[in-house]
């Protein structure tokens, strides 16, 4: 199987971290790459939606484990185009792209590719969710233009689609067609092989102990658990982590916390240190995620390798591992994730022990499955086989 010098297009890039999962999912990529397929990543020198530069050295190549990082100081198209060269200049002959609708970090270096800036190279492009039906409702115009203006100018013929579910690869299929040539492999983890053991915590206020873990956008869904909690007639807690990264949302829900009888209470605690997370969601009893879709929810995993069983919908790809002990799957309603917080709260302490240790059993048995081959040794073997 031949080797690939391999280009790695990303928005975000640890100590980046403000964008959630998929950068922990994408270092996870980054670090399981097989020897043979040097990783050179262009990524920018800012978290998201920061204005503030990441504690890295800018524009220079720096060493992460085994790849090169190039944090760029892609604010100016000066510093993008600086990166560019640079990444240009190690000869990559597999353009990896890991997002669809990023201009700088996705759009443009297709652009590019279209008139062999980057040399001979192959395409393999990881949508991350952007293709779910609820991820295109937003922005659905400026979002549904890009795709016909991408057809029309044929970039999706000869790309290889990287899917980490067959719920995501379905997706793929609906926009671009069945004879799509899709790698599925699951998402890389950095996530050890069991979980925590659930942490007690000593003194406690009686009541349910809950948390939501997420960007704070309408897709994460936080409102519904906030509505849940409004016809809750137990007592429970929701502490809730992650970045306002839409401030008019957050506003909506604050009044709708503002709104919540007094058996339900909940706290906006800010972004959570990804290493710190694993450890927080251990001295919980529920995390709830009533999310409009994801392709694979890294947070999902975490909070089961935390022994914390998952309250979720049923748009990701965990629904058989979770209603196999690892939580529940709901639909997307109020009254339906109030009855099901009801039922979990009603239980004795003794009892929500046993259903923390079942999500932590569940965690073991998904991350003792036998791994597949990196989705780049997937690659070079479809390219072996086709003759490209």
């Amino acid at each position: 199987m031949k080797s690939q010098v391999v280009a790695l297009f990303a928005p975000l890039f640890p100590p980046a971290k403000l964008g959630g999962g998929p950068i922990r999912t994408l270092e996870a990529l980054v670090e399981a790459a097989p020897s043979g397929f040097p990783l050179s990543v262009l990524t920018s020198d800012h978290d998201l939606g920061s204005r503030d530069r990441l504690p890295v050295r800018s524009d220079q190549w720096l060493k992460h484990h085994d790849a090169s990082v190039y944090y760029a100081s892609a604010t100016s198209i000066r510093g993008l185009f600086r990166g560019y060269r640079a990444l240009k200049s190690r000869h990559p002959e597999v353009l990896y792209l890991n997002g669809f609708f990023d201009f700088k970090f996705s759009i443009l270096p297709q652009l590019l590719w279209r008139v062999r800036y980057w040399g001979r190279t192959v395409r393999l492009l990881a949508p991350r969710g952007e293709f779910g039906l609820n991820a295109l409702g937003r922005r659905s115009l400026k979002k549904r233009t890009f795709l016909s203006v991408y057809r029309a100018l044929g970039l999706h013929r000869g790309l290889y689609w990287h899917a980490s579910s067959e719920f995501e690869a379905d997706d793929i299929r609906r926009l671009w067609g069945g004879q799509s040539t899709i790698l599925i492999r699951q998402n890389e983890t950095l996530l050890p092989q069991t979980a925590l053991s659930p942490r007690i915590t000593s003194g406690a206020a009686p009541g349910l102990r809950a948390a939501f873990l997420g960007r704070l956008v309408e897709h994460k869904g936080l409102h519904i658990a906030l509505e849940a909690l409004s016809q809750v007639e137990s007592t429970i807690e929701l502490d809730v982590y992650g970045p306002t990264e839409d401030p008019q949302y957050v506003e909506f829900c604050r009044r709708l916390i503002s709104e919540l009888p007094e058996n339900a209470s909940v706290r906006l605690l800010g972004m959570l240190d990804p290493a710190d997370i694993r450890s927080t969601l251990s001295g919980y009893e529920v995390l709830l995620m009533p999310t409009a879709g994801e392709n694979f929810g890294h947070v999902i995993a975490e909070s089961l390798s935390a022994s914390c069983p998952v309250m979720c919908s049923p748009h990701t790809p965990w629904n058989a591992l979770l209603e196999d002990g690892g939580g529940w799957v709901l639909d997307r309603s109020g009254e339906v994730w109030a009855a099901a917080l009801d039922d979990y709260a009603s239980l004795s302490p003794a009892e929500r022990l046993i259903a923390r240790e079942r999500a932590g059993e569940a965690f073991a048995k998904w991350r003792a499955q036998p791994g597949d081959p990196h989705v780049l040794e997937l690659l070079a073997s479809r390219l072996a086989t086709t003759g490209e």
